[in-house]
């Protein structure tokens, strides 16, 4: 039988032994891999959870960080209100403080106390008033804060209450000559309101409609009733120069003061005055331009959520006397007098001063203390002081550095930077006690610094102090002993002047025709101005000292020089040499021409 046998092809060999290895190995890494990217999955995530975590809490430090610095910040800024609060306060009680001592310091110091001038009274009675005005300001000012002040409200005529006030104005408007009018929309308006607080805000908006009114000027008070909003408006609108838009800004910040121009002020009344208006649901704006005059604007509520159930209706309010003057006192003077000008008396006293102080009473009392022993200028303002200084050279300032100077002009680096003026001593009266602000001001070279209030007496020996110092600066340039001459010392700008000044005169010593006029020519100053300043320099007049340089120069020259009295004549300015020689001979009890035989016997 014949066998067949499969063909190789068909014959199935086992696989081999390294492919079931590769097999395994794939599955085992597979699973590795599986097993390891899992691990790598839960450990990403824990520490995405981590840093989560840590990013949260980095959060709530910086939140932390950002309250405790806006904490701190809030605490600084409460630290820096409160000393500017009593910064603000303890300058405005200065100048009142001021007034009220040194009259009395000069009473005390009168042999007869019988005889007390009744404008010293009237003077300490004016800031007694104002001092109570301020303190019972700041009181209502610390009942609002701390919500203590309790309004007593009642259904009141707001026309009846308006008109009553404004009759309380009237003498006052009347010796100004000002016109005081009031117009309302109704002849009675019912509105809930507390006649005791509310009346120092119309005290306060007619009192400075008054002082800041021209004589012959107008004010008007218009109130007006809607009854669709349920609201009264008040209008008080003057005459006077208005404000600016920076001024208008800050009106009713506390302690704030515009320019006021002579008046005294605190700073505190509007503020006040906004304080009552919003306790009543109410708002108070301004409409103001300058040299167009301002208007005030009050909107009150006809009704108040908690006005009581009383009812009262008066068309009688009484004004407290007491009251009132403390709101009136010191827009006028005694005597309605002119505004405040430089003022000169009609005789010359030999040394001048310029008084420059924003508070009328304080001005008249100084000049009134001055004027017996020298001749007073006074000014209102910086800008009128300086032009005074530089227009008559006084022998002395004395000048007051407000907290709240509105020009950027300061009046110590301008004097004492002008060669006109910088030989003038200055002192600062001011209510600015601060130790920083007097550092700053005697850098400026200002020569004293005085705080309100102060002693008469002081100021008084120091001016007289200050004046023989200068006269010491006089002899420096008279005396010809050399010894003399390191007396005093001079300012680096007098010492500019006084080099300018005599190096002109050298250069033209020879010339016979030169004189006070070409001297001013060479300085660009004026002639009155030349005069002012070297008298306060030099102990003799201008001439008499171009004299004592030619005499000085002929002297050298007749010693140094071998020329001949003819000669050294024409170069020292004389028109001849008779002249020259009576002019020596007067001065050194010789004529030349000895003079010059003695120097040769001499040497």
């Amino acid at each position: 039988m014949i066998q067949r046998t499969k063909p190789a092809s068909l014959i199935q060999e086992p696989i081999p032994h390294i492919q079931q290895d590769s097999l395994n190995f794939l599955v085992t890494a597979l699973i590795l891999t599986t097993i390891f990217a899992f691990i790598a999955c839960y450990l990403l995530y824990q520490n995405y959870r981590k840093n989560k975590q840590l990013e949260l809490k980095n959060r709530e430090s910086l939140k932390q960080q950002e309250e405790l610095i806006a904490l701190s910040t809030a605490t600084q800024a409460t630290s820096e209100a409160k000393f500017s609060f009593f910064t603000h306060i303890s300058n405005a009680f200065r100048v009142p403080l001021t007034l009220i001592l040194l009259p009395l310091d000069e009473m005390l110091d009168n042999k007869n106390p019988l005889n007390i001038p009744k404008q010293q009274l009237n003077l300490i009675h004016k800031n007694v008033q104002r001092l109570l005005l301020m303190v019972n300001q700041l009181t209502d000012f610390r009942k609002i804060e701390y919500d203590k002040m309790k309004l007593e409200l009642t259904c009141q005529d707001f026309v009846a209450f308006t008109r009553d006030i404004i009759s309380s104005f009237k003498a006052l408007a009347l010796r100004k000559n000002i016109e005081l009018k009031l117009s309302s929309s109704d002849k009675e308006i019912m509105v809930w309101f507390d006649k005791n607080m509310f009346d120092k805000v119309l005290f306060n908006l007619l009192s400075n409609a008054i002082k800041f009114s021209p004589e012959n000027g107008r004010i008007q008070i218009r109130l007006k009733s809607d009854p669709a909003d349920q609201t009264v408006e008040i209008a008080v609108s003057d005459s006077g120069n208005g404000m600016t838009e920076e001024e208008v800004k800050h009106v009713f910040e506390l302690f704030y003061q515009a320019d006021k121009g002579n008046f005294f002020g605190s700073g505190l009344g509007l503020s006040l005055s906004k304080e009552i208006t919003e306790l009543h649901q109410g708002t108070i704006n301004i409409q103001s331009k300058k040299g167009y005059g301002t208007t005030f604007y009050i909107k009150l509520p006809l009704q108040q959520e908690q006005a009581s159930e009383k009812l009262l209706i008066s068309t009688d309010f009484p004004v407290n006397p007491n009251q009132l003057s403390q709101y009136t006192i010191g827009i006028l003077p005694d005597n309605l007098s002119v505004p405040v000008v430089a003022e000169q008396d009609g005789y010359l006293n030999e040394e001048t001063l310029l008084i420059i102080e924003e508070n009328e009473e304080l001005l008249d009392y100084l000049k009134n203390s001055f004027k017996e022993e020298y001749e007073v200028l006074t000014a209102s303002s910086n800008s009128v002081g300086l032009k005074l200084a530089y227009e008559m050279i006084p022998d002395l300032i004395i000048t007051d550095i407000t907290l709240n100077e509105q020009s950027t002009l300061q009046i110590t680096p301008a004097l004492k930077n002008d060669d006109r003026t910088s030989h003038i001593p200055i002192i600062i009266l001011t209510a600015n006690g601060d130790e920083a602000h007097k550092i700053s001001e005697l850098k400026q070279m200002a020569d004293l610094y005085i705080t309100k209030p102060f002693n008469f007496l002081l100021l008084k020996e120091s001016v007289k102090s200050l004046l023989w110092n200068r006269k010491l600066l006089k002899r420096k340039f008279t005396n010809e002993s050399p010894a003399a001459q390191h007396t005093v010392s001079l300012s680096r700008s007098d010492k500019k002047f006084m080099h300018d000044f005599t190096s002109v005169i050298e250069q033209n010593i020879a010339n016979d025709k030169f004189n006070v006029d070409d001297i001013a020519s060479s300085l660009g100053i004026s002639r009155i101005q030349l005069y002012r300043k070297t008298k306060v320099l030099l102990d003799c007049t201008i001439n008499d000292y171009i004299l004592n340089r030619r005499l000085k120069k002929a002297k050298y020259l007749l010693i140094n020089e071998d020329l001949s009295i003819s000669e050294i004549t024409y170069q020292v300015g004389f028109s001849s040499p008779t002249y020259f020689s009576t002019v020596f001979k007067s001065k050194y009890n010789c004529t030349p021409s000895s003079y010059k035989k003695q120097i040769g016997v001499n040497t």
